[in-house]
């Protein structure tokens, strides 16, 4: 921030306050953050997300090269969320008969 005072140039190096967040929102900075920082080392070349926003649109994020990998990958996340994180409660079970 610079601001002039007779003349003389004044910058102020004083790092903004980072404003505090929820846990719930942290968490999903987090996640944002985490995902970034693999892209910029290189280990992640493609990738498919989905979110939700708060009015109620479901929304496709993706890098691929194309529509197949897009796809497959989105399959994969699917696969994943449904055998590894599969809810426990309410009679609700992915094993099949």
């Amino acid at each position: 921030m610079e601001n002039d005072d007779k003349g003389m140039k004044v910058v102020d190096f004083k790092p903004k306050q980072k404003e505090e967040v929820s846990e719930e929102i942290q968490g999903r900075l987090d996640i944002v953050d985490a995902l970034r920082k693999r892209v910029e080392a290189g280990e992640v070349t493609e990738f498919v997300a989905t979110s939700l926003g708060a009015d109620g649109n479901a929304v496709i994020w993706s890098n691929v090269a194309d529509i197949a990998a897009g796809v497959g990958l989105f399959e994969i996340g699917k696969h994943i969320l449904m055998t590894q994180y599969a809810p426990e409660h309410d009679g609700f079970d992915f094993e099949p008969e």
